[in-house]
């Protein structure tokens, strides 16, 4: 749950409704929907009746609604603290991202607002392969990564913000007769060779692509590899096909194609953002707080 839907919680309690908090907080209706929905979905309870004249909080929603104004004025305090503290701060931030993620879409303006006012701060950015980005975070050598959220679920002493969402794709070479199939579904891939990252690679990775190939119902050659950069250049060559997906830099590569699989279970997956609780870098609450805003803005 995120500071900014906790504002537009209160917002919508103090309006007692959707359309008016919506304009207060110049968004469209729709989108403020979502987030409080996505607030009770992660609650597991509901903080709102609703009816077609009338909106009243729930008692779960009356006990988060009275505590919530002191929280939001201690937190602003808090921030203030720590930007007061770190105006004049120099230190590092390391950052590792996903060596297949396009990060152009969500990133630039957060990093050019984090340099303009954190000048002392020396940001790293660099990629690594899935398996490697966790492995480093334990081991001290980056601060925050950006990964796919489900290579993160079995790692403990994490702090996790879902900042993008992506669905799995397929990638072909440009010339392959499947490139332009319209509504491909797994069946069409049943004589196809996958290329995909072996279990040394990445658990997570290799996990992940097994078990849809196993819930699309076939069971295909499988060739693999170590490195993501071998998958492009098998698939390049016209010797497989890969599982990838929407937000990956391979889709500005002109000599493959990234098509969209007619499967529920690729839809909706999670970029995450992680770091470690036992991290005390004060860079990161200060990049935080601006990749979160940012990624609230692109929702």
């Amino acid at each position: 749950m995120t500071l900014n839907q906790l504002k537009y919680f209160i917002a919508v309690v103090r309006c007692l409704s959707f359309t008016e908090a919506a304009k207060s907080l110049f968004m469209t209706q729709p989108a403020l929907s979502r987030q409080i929905q996505a607030m009770e979905a992660e609650l597991g309870t509901q903080l709102f009746i609703r009816d077609k004249k009338t909106l009243k909080l729930t008692p779960g929603g009356s006990a988060l609604y009275s505590k919530l104004p002191d929280f939001l004025r201690q937190y602003e305090e808090m921030m203030e603290d720590a930007r007061n503290a770190n105006r004049d701060f120099e230190g590092q931030l390391r950052i590792g991202f996903l060596d297949i993620y396009d990060a152009s879409s969500l990133f630039p303006p957060v990093v050019e607002a984090f340099q303009r006012n954190h000048g002392g701060i020396r940001l790293t950015m660099e990629r690594f392969s899935l398996g490697e980005l966790p492995e480093r975070l334990y081991e001290g050598k980056l601060d925050i990564i950006c990964t796919y959220g489900f290579s993160l679920f079995d790692k403990p002493d994490l702090v996790t913000v879902n900042v993008q969402k992506f669905d799995s794709c397929v990638m072909f070479n440009k010339d392959h007769p499947l490139a332009n199939k319209p509504d491909l579904t797994m069946d069409d891939l049943r004589q196809e060779r996958f290329i995909q990252l072996g279990r040394e690679a990445s658990q997570e990775g290799y996990q992940y692509i097994a078990n849809l190939i196993s819930r699309g119902g076939i069971s295909p050659e499988v060739q693999y590899v170590e490195k993501n950069d071998d998958v492009l250049l098998w698939v390049e060559m016209g010797y497989g096909i890969a599982v990838t997906s929407d937000r990956t830099v391979e889709r500005h590569n002109p000599k493959v194609v990234i098509r969209e699989l007619n499967m529920p279970e690729v839809k909706g997956h999670d970029i995450t953002v992680a770091w470690r609780r036992s991290n005390y870098n004060p860079a990161i609450a200060l990049f935080m707080e601006l990749m979160e805003k940012e990624a609230e803005k692109q929702a």
